[in-house]
């Protein structure tokens, strides 16, 4: 029982953290991008004008969603299945 709660518990922080990172993707694409500047210098400093590369993170931040949704949606189907 353990064990299947452990793993319960884990594909629900995946989950979480995938819908989490999306979420703030597409309500904050400026703040999100400027974190990614700060962290790794990808790219430049995301500034208020910047509609591009907001439309770009908000974008990228959806497809986000829909691969949490997707993987939620697998997961259930395996355990409707029974294994």
């Amino acid at each position: 029982m353990s064990r299947l709660l452990a793993i319960a518990v884990l594909y629900t922080l995946m989950f979480l953290a995938w819908s989490g990172v999306g979420l703030f993707m597409v309500i904050s694409p400026a703040r999100f991008a400027n974190l990614v500047h700060d962290s790794f210098g990808l790219f430049p400093e995301t500034g208020a004008t910047d509609w591009g590369k907001k439309l770009i993170v908000r974008l990228m931040g959806m497809v986000l969603l829909g691969f949490a949704m997707h993987f939620a949606l697998a997961v259930t189907e395996l355990v409707r299945q029974g294994g």
